[in-house]
Parts: C-alpha cells; sequence; structure tokens
C-alpha cells in the first residue's frame, strides 16, 4: 500500500508507513469503505492466529492475512491442517524415541562412566624416565639448510668497527658530511 502522504510503497501487514507514521489501517478502512464490526475483527484474529501457528511449516503463511479474502482464510485452514498432522507424526514419532533414548542412557551410563574414567586414568600414569623413548623424528630435508653459516648483521658491525679507529669510523659513518666540515 502506497501512503497518501509521503509516497512509500509500504508492505500490506504494516499498520504506519515506515517513513513518516501515516496509519495506514485507517487509510485502507477509508479506501474500502467497509466498516469492521466484531464479527471481522474476530475473524482477522483467528486468521492471523492460523497463520501464525501454520508459520512453523509453511514460511509464507502470515503473509497476506491482513487482505482480508476468502481465499486466503482457507488456504490458511488448510495449511492449517497439514501442520497439525505434521505436529502429530512428529508427536507421535518423539513420544516412542524419547522413552527409547532415556532407556538407553539409564543402561549405558555406567559403562560409558567406567570407560571414561579407565581412559582418564591411562593418562595420568606416567612412565618411568628409563622406560620413555622419545618419538623418532623423519631426517631433515638438506635442502633447506644453509650450507655455511652466515655471520649475523650485529656480528659483522660489531668486528668491523672494532677493527676500524674512531676517527675513521666517525667518517664512514658521516659519509660526505666529514668532507664538508
Amino acid at each position: 500500500m502506497f501512503c497518501p502522504s509521503c509516497g512509500k510503497d509500504n508492505s500490506l501487514e504494516q499498520k504506519y508507513c515506515a517513513t513518516c507514521g501515516t496509519n495506514l489501517e485507517a487509510v485502507a478502512h477509508a479506501l474500502t469503505g467497509r466498516e469492521e464490526d466484531f464479527f471481522t475483527k474476530m475473524d482477522t484474529g483467528i486468521d492471523y492466529f492460523v497463520a501464525r501457528y501454520a508459520e512453523h511449516v509453511f514460511r509464507t503463511a502470515p503473509q497476506g492475512v491482513g487482505e482480508h479474502k476468502v481465499a486466503k482464510s482457507w488456504k490458511l485452514l488448510g495449511q492449517a491442517v497439514v501442520t497439525t498432522f505434521v505436529d502429530i507424526l512428529l508427536f507421535s514419532l518423539m513420544w516412542n524415541i524419547l522413552p527409547l533414548r532415556f532407556l538407553i542412557l539409564c543402561i549405558s551410563t555406567p559403562f560409558r562412566l567406567l570407560a571414561e574414567r579407565g581412559s582418564h586414568d591411562q593418562e595420568r600414569q606416567m612412565l618411568p624416565a628409563d622406560k620413555y623413548t622419545p618419538p623418532e623424528l623423519a631426517p631433515a630435508n638438506a635442502q633447506l639448510w644453509l650450507a655455511d653459516n652466515a655471520p649475523s648483521v650485529t656480528e659483522n658491525t660489531t668486528k668491523h668497527l672494532e677493527t676500524t679507529p674512531y676517527s675513521e669510523t666517525r667518517r664512514v659513518t658521516t659519509g660526505k658530511l666529514s668532507t664538508y666540515l
């Protein structure tokens, strides 16, 4: 529905314009010329309720509920009936599976707890140092290693500073500035 004040296209489910806040329900009521009595309001309320119920099976059930069309009401009723059958099927399935799962847990829990406790006890036991053998590692790939040890930048700089006298070091470090001074 287009808002008569600002012209924004709003969905039929909205009661107020999202842009300017105009009461779209009053505008729709004025345009249709229908007066909503008790039975119309009751019918619309039931349609909303049924649509919300059918929504968990039919995602589009609540769309268009505010149109007040008989075909939409019948469609919602059909979706609600199908949803009821799905719910009954799921209820009967869960009614049988949940007690079975409860019995299985009652029987298997002591054995599973003992098995878990045994695995934790094995993890806690430590071997004596003389019986421990470290895991064997794969041999290193010789192509990944450098053939010669290269000195680090710090070692090279330190050796260079130790061999040169102070004045020569100053000239080297200051570069062309020393020739101008």
